[in-house]
């Protein structure tokens, strides 16, 4: 019986990646142990696998099945709906509520655990692999604490399948294949040992797209800084969940050092391997590089490759402006609370924008790139800039309105006309309080153009110097008063996307860039995480190492890169009191939005927020710093609106306007739900029909 579970298990796998048959061949009914159990053969199967890890890539689609039918939203034939709408990332026209991961990941998962259980069952059965083996087995347990970690940051505590299991005797009883969870500690322990066996036994290269010991040591940092929160904190928001003396959710904060030392080592060991991408000196085009130059830099750790013989993806088609592709579009509009963090804008002691002079008067800007110029190089390379020539020779165009012409800017000042308290929803067509001074001076009324439109044949434009411009830019925002689709925040987004595309070639499912899984960034903010969770719980030295000054260098290290202003001294990285937003209680300043235990932490975890937006990373961080139902709560997302004087303003060929312009803050005018994360999804439900599968699984709380 274990050899037809074994050749169910291989045909399978190998259907993820035979795409065709020669039909003059004639064709095998059964995949045997010969065809795979060969050098190309285990090529072949780890290829299939790898393809159905379950990465939150350019495929994830939180919100739709996949394609396959399967559960847990993965592989889906467009990335419509991201959980990067509900951290205060961003939000887009499709989803401007709450978006949870998708749940129900659980049958595809450990369908993948008992195929390489198998693998690493049966290679040693031939010794004509030997050599190789080892490495194949190492891979096979990298592999496993990677389905298994994704599994555990949904559950908790899992049913541990550590060696193969056997079709019972009758067909019809599965009993002994029943299994209890095991306990949330001894899960990322499991973890953890896969992976230190798995970078004792991979080598220190691989193919592109196939992972090597420092891939597993990187995952080892990611997990173990997972399991290392959880102990921290999981207990601090409610009282650990345990069934039968087994602690199903919840570690004993009495392991959390333990497991910040795990993280720290494993991401030292990456340490002269990896480096930040720093090849180009303009700081802006250098940070764009990382995506730009993916499979060149030395900063990738593990991809995820895309091409046209096996498949594509499309994430231009879906982010980019909609006149910038031949469908859909916009549903990339980072949010202005995730802007104020980064260094080089106008900002008040709160940290919240704010551009206006010492009497109360809105600045005025010469142009419509000037404000943007001072800004942290790293948050220019994650936008798309008002003036910047894109996707062969669109220029962004974003404005939220046009002054009349006879406003004259040098003489006639205004004060704030809207209300910018991360509460207030009301728009600029409002009659109550000051929002009707701008009714009186702006021309705003009509509608967004499609992506083939000419503005100067729409009825919504007005006369510039001779030439009709539309009032609302080409590229929105979208306001309150407007249909069409463009952005909700008065921004667009560029990480990930692929600027050489034209607008003819930015169609769906012609994608290739490749995602990045894990990069280097991300393990220094691990370490330093770790770092400065040590020795704020008394270890200022671990390994002979000063705990604080290795954050410290570390956190530099990713600033100096971004252009960002650089710590002082490790003192920064204190127990100060955070910095809080809006109306809760504690001290105000920039980064605010992030909650922290203090100020240290504060510092670390913005650092996250800026560095690995747009990346499948805050919403997890979110959920392992146990912050989510509080940061999140009743939440409206703000936006940036930007209002052109056309007096004295310029028109280029191709009928995009520049001018002196204002900016002007407030939460958004569409798309404003307020948005709350639930005290109770820290955590999901087992599947239901696992439950009734396996009798021996125990529920999860509040299920």
């Amino acid at each position: 019986m274990k050899k037809i579970y074994f050749i169910l298990t291989v045909l399978f796998s190998m259907s993820w990646f035979v795409s065709c048959v020669d039909l003059d061949i004639i064709p095998k009914t059964v995949i045997t142990p010969t065809d795979i159990y060969n050098e190309n053969g285990i090529k072949a199967y780890f290829a299939g696998i790898y393809n159905h890890l379950p990465m939150e890539d350019f495929r994830y689609d939180n919100g739709r099945n996949d394609v396959s039918g399967s559960d847990g939203g993965y592989f889906s034939a467009i990335m419509i709906n991201t959980f990067w709408n509900s951290t205060g990332e961003m939000l887009n026209r499709n989803n401007v509520g709450l978006q949870r991961h998708r749940t129900g990941y659980w049958k595809d998962g450990f369908k993948m655990i008992r195929q390489v259980n198998t693998l690493m069952a049966d290679l040693p059965k031939y010794p004509e692999l030997a050599d190789q083996a080892k490495g194949w087995i190492a891979e096979a347990k990298f592999i496993r604490a990677y389905v298994y970690f994704q599994l555990a940051k949904r559950y908790g505590g899992l049913p541990l399948l550590e060696t193969a299991q056997e079709l019972p005797p009758d067909i019809n009883d599965a009993s002994s294949l029943y299994m209890a969870r095991s306990s949330h500690a001894d899960t990322y322990n499991f973890i953890l040992k896969d992976l230190d066996e798995a970078i004792a036994g991979m080598s220190a290269t691989s193919e592109t797209g196939r992972a090597n010991k420092y891939v597993a040591a990187a995952l080892k940092s990611r997990a173990a800084l997972h399991a290392a929160t959880t102990a921290r904190y999981g207990s601090l928001k409610f009282q650990d969940w345990e069934v039968d003396g087994v602690l199903l959710e919840g570690i004993p904060s009495s392991l959390a050092n333990e497991y910040f030392k795990q993280a720290w080592d494993a991401a030292k060991l990456l340490e002269g391997v990896y480096q930040l991408h720093r090849g180009n000196t303009d700081k802006m085009a250098n940070y764009a590089e990382i995506w730009e130059k993916v499979t060149s830099n030395k900063e990738s750790i593990w991809l995820r490759q895309f091409d046209y013989t096996m498949q594509t993806h499309s994430y231009d088609a879906i982010m980019a402006p909609p006149r910038m592709t031949t469908t859909y579009g916009d549903r990339f509009n980072p949010t202005l609370d995730w802007v104020e963090l980064f260094d080089g804008l106008p900002l008040d002691a709160d940290g919240h924008f704010s551009a206006f002079d010492s009497e109360g008067y809105y600045n005025v800007y010469d142009n419509g790139h000037q404000l943007w110029d001072g800004a942290e190089p790293r948050l220019r390379a994650n936008l798309l800039l008002p003036g910047q020539v894109v996707k062969g020779g669109f220029k962004v165009d974003l404005r939220a309105g046009i002054f009349n012409k006879d406003i004259d800017p040098a003489t006639r000042k205004f004060k704030k006309f809207s209300i910018d308290d991360g509460a207030d929803g009301s728009n600029y067509r409002a009659t109550e309080g000051n929002a009707k001074v701008i009714e009186q001076y702006l021309f705003r009324d009509g509608i967004i153009l499609n992506s083939t439109a000419d503005p100067r044949t729409q009825n919504d434009t007005y006369d510039v110097n001779g030439l009709k411009i539309f009032k609302n830019g080409l590229d929105g925002p979208k306001m309150s008063n407007n249909g069409g689709n463009n952005t909700l925040t008065g921004f667009h987004g560029r990480k990930h996307m692929n600027l050489a595309m034209t607008q003819g070639q930015t169609n769906l499912y012609e994608s290739t860039q490749p995602w990045i899984e894990i990069r280097y960034a991300e393990i220094l903010l691990n370490r330093a995480e770790a770092a400065i969770e040590l020795a704020q719980s008394g270890e200022s030295t671990y390994n002979s190492v000063n705990m604080l000054q290795d954050a410290y260098t570390c956190i530099n290290d990713i600033r100096d890169r971004a252009g960002a202003t650089l710590l002082a001294s490790p003192a920064e990285l204190s127990t100060d009191p955070a910095y809080t937003q809006w109306t809760k209680p504690g001290p105000k300043g920039q980064g605010g939005f992030v909650e922290a235990p203090n100020r240290g932490l504060q510092i670390l975890r913005v650092e996250r927020y800026k560095e690995l937006a747009f990346e499948s990373k805050i919403y997890w961080d979110l959920l392992r710093w146990f912050t989510y139902d509080t940061q999140i709560n009743q939440y409206r997302k703000r936006g940036l609106y930007s209002f052109m004087f056309s007096k004295d303003a310029t028109v280029d060929a191709s009928g995009i306007p520049d001018g002196k312009y204002l900016y002007d803050a407030k939460n958004l005018e569409s798309g404003s739900d307020r948005i709350t994360f639930s005290i109770n999804n820290y955590y999901e439900g087992i599947p239901g029909d696992e439950l009734k599968n396996n009798p021996l699984l125990q529920k999860n709380r509040n299920q």
